[in-house]
């Protein structure tokens, strides 16, 4: 009888943790979610409006900015077809046909576009730039190479971090410019990847966010054992600085 009960708490503390597992993945959807769409919504807003204002006046100009948006609106569906690909593998029941769950399998990874990294950055800074808002990026490495040392889950930590930043820029502050760096260096014996988001702006009035933007990005941070510095800088307009360490083999 000891064993039969043994044996069905152990069931019940199993079932509990896959459970749980299964919640926080996800939240972690939601969470990557929320940034897809802030990010590209945001930007295909300020592109848009960015070709009204020229459209009569300079065709080819918001024939780009047009584009922009189109791009954007690419990049969104597949990223959000690769996060919903992710949630129908977490959603699906263990039992059934093992030939049905291998046929979803393969879907899923047909549906599933690789994640965005730190080699993507770059594109994230060129696509937030507009007529009237520049973004520069530069990249400070210790090393010849060493952005591609980046491990794939804090990379995408990196690229997310500066998009919800970003997009917090363009809708909440009347900054016309921002500048990113991404920088691999020590501090001691301990390397380390950074990110940083600057502008000079002020807080634009009537534009306050939900608040999940940053949350996200602290939970991120923190799920690495990262560290970080958000909010308005003493010489006028907002920080976000992010850290992660690096593994002595990074």
């Amino acid at each position: 009888d000891l064993l039969e009960r043994q044996s069905v708490q152990l069931a019940q503390q199993a079932d509990e943790l896959a459970d749980r597992k299964v919640v926080e993945e996800r939240l972690r959807i939601a969470r990557e979610l929320h940034d897809v769409v802030a990010h590209h919504v945001s930007v295909m807003g300020v592109q848009a409006a960015a070709a009204r204002r020229v459209l009569d006046r300079n065709p080819e100009a918001a024939a780009a900015a047009l584009g922009q948006v189109e791009e954007s609106s690419r990049q969104a569906v597949g990223e959000m077809r690769g996060l919903l690909g992710t949630l129908r593998r977490t959603d699906r029941p263990t039992g059934g046909d093992p030939g049905a769950a291998a046929t979803d399998d393969a879907a899923a990874d047909r549906d599933r576009a690789p994640q965005p990294g730190v080699d993507q950055v770059a594109e994230l800074v060129n696509a937030a730039s507009r007529p009237g808002f520049t973004v520069t990026y530069q990249v400070v490495e210790d090393r010849p190479g060493a952005l591609t040392e980046v491990p794939m889950p804090v990379g995408l930590s990196i690229y997310r971090t500066v998009q919800e930043a970003l997009a917090n820029v363009r809708r909440h502050s009347t900054a016309h410019a921002a500048g990113v760096v991404v920088r691999i260096d020590r501090e001691g014996e301990r390397r380390f990847v950074e990110a940083e988001v600057l502008d000079e702006g002020r807080p634009r009035s009537g534009t306050s966010g939900s608040g999940l933007g940053l949350l996200g990005m602290r939970e991120r941070i923190a799920s690495h054992g990262g560290t970080s510095e958000i909010g308005p800088r003493a010489t006028g307009g907002y920080r976000v600085r992010v850290r992660f360490p690096l593994t002595s083999g990074s």
